[in-house]
């Protein structure tokens, strides 16, 4: 099963066994019936994953209802993956009880009504990040769905990117030491065209700020999935191009380990691909990873060998053995499905949550692993306002 291979103690991650006596009645058979709050382009990328999941036979599950409240969303939605119902209001779909799931693909700002809701409905929810615009907020929806004993899922998409998973499996099938420094550079293109059709990535109340809480808060969840929890946080932040959410981020963390990391995060107006560039320096080894929409690969170099490099074909089959597929053919015809249609990291994300929901188990990553992430994040934020250095622990 996908949740004990790929979301193990050792792995430095948090396994919940039946924790919360989960209260979600399944649809009969056990076929989850699956709501998508949202339908922008999140919410696609979304359906065309589960769309591509459902086909491999991996999962069991139904997506009968999409919402938005731009209906004709909504309905092309609908049309364009053969879902039988939509709604404007999430309300009308939350009283429909043959929804076992709802995904949450909306904007930050819309999560906190949405998540109470759903809880309050005895919904599975998955809400994608960032899941709140603080820390306190995200503390809130964590005890929501505690009280309410639903399972809940938080959008870390980067842990389920095949580079990362196989330099998890590195760290654990190699002696690579005690870890000494991490480095994620990452850029997004972010141009005055894709500002005007995205306004609300540059408003503060609806996003809840800019690189580091938008894009950056899967950056720090990664740094701590690696390095463990942050000590202490340094930060700037900068508004280049003076949209009023920050476009430039610079972190330097300090791990309770001893480690440290450090985090780039820009959104610039540069004509390039953009490209998200990962480093990890052990004492017996070095491993690097190259993300996004150019060339994607891993290096790394253990102390008194050769240098390695594993290619994106490599990382996206060993992707496929974390959950189950141990045939040849069967994995290559899954890969064409998968790989063809959406970066799988998307479809392995909702394996996972899909998987731990009907086995009655917290998923991984939730909600607590979100709080975490939106701690460092504060602090770097507090940080750049004060000009000191800010003490998590």
């Amino acid at each position: 099963m996908l949740y004990l291979l790929l979301f193990s103690e050792h792995s430095n991650t948090i396994r919940v066994s039946s924790l919360l006596g989960c209260c979600v009645l399944l649809s009969e058979e056990d076929n989850l019936r699956l709501g998508i709050i949202g339908t922008g382009n999140i919410g696609r990328a979304h359906l065309t994953a589960l769309t591509s999941l459902k086909k491999t036979n991996l999962a069991n599950f139904q997506i009968t209802a999409v919402c938005d409240a731009d209906s004709a969303s909504a309905r092309k939605a609908a049309k364009d993956f053969e879902i039988p119902t939509t709604y404007e209001n999430y309300k009308e779909l939350l009283t429909n009880r043959t929804i076992d799931v709802v995904y949450v693909c909306t904007p930050a700002s819309k999560h906190t009504d949405i998540v109470k809701a759903a809880a309050k409905a005895g919904k599975a929810i998955y809400c994608d990040e960032p899941l709140a615009h603080s820390c306190p907020q995200a503390r809130t929806l964590m005890a929501v769905t505690q009280d309410a004993k639903v399972p809940s899922g938080a959008g870390f998409i980067l842990r389920f990117d095949p580079f990362i998973l196989y330099a998890k499996k590195l760290l654990e099938t190699h002696d690579f030491g005690k870890p000494m420094l991490a480095h994620i550079r990452t850029d997004h293109m972010y141009t005055d065209e894709y500002a005007k059709q995205h306004k609300w990535r540059g408003k503060s109340e609806i996003a809840g700020g800019g690189t580091l809480v938008e894009h950056s808060v899967h950056d720090i969840d990664i740094l701590t999935w690696f390095l463990g929890p942050v000590k202490e946080v340094h930060a700037k932040v900068g508004f280049f191009a003076g949209r009023g959410v920050e476009d430039i981020a610079s972190l330097i963390m300090t791990h309770v380990d001893g480690s440290m990391s450090t985090l780039d995060s820009i959104w610039h107006s540069v004509d390039r691909l953009n490209e998200r560039y990962i480093e990890f320096f052990y004492e017996n080894g070095f491993i690097s990873i190259t993300l996004e929409s150019g060339e994607r690969f891993l290096e790394y170099h253990l102390k008194g060998q050769n240098p390695v490099r594993i290619n994106a074909e490599t990382a996206d089959m060993h992707l496929l053995t974390q959950i189950g597929v141990n045939s040849n053919k069967d994995a290559l015809e899954i890969y064409g499905v998968l790989v063809d249609t959406i970066n799988n990291r998307y479809a392995a994300l909702s394996y996972a949550f899909l998987d731990a929901v009907k086995s009655g188990e917290n998923p991984s990553p939730n909600f607590a692993d979100a709080v975490a992430a939106h701690r460092i994040v504060d602090a770097a934020y507090e940080s750049a306002t004060k000009g000191t250095t800010v003490e998590l622990l």
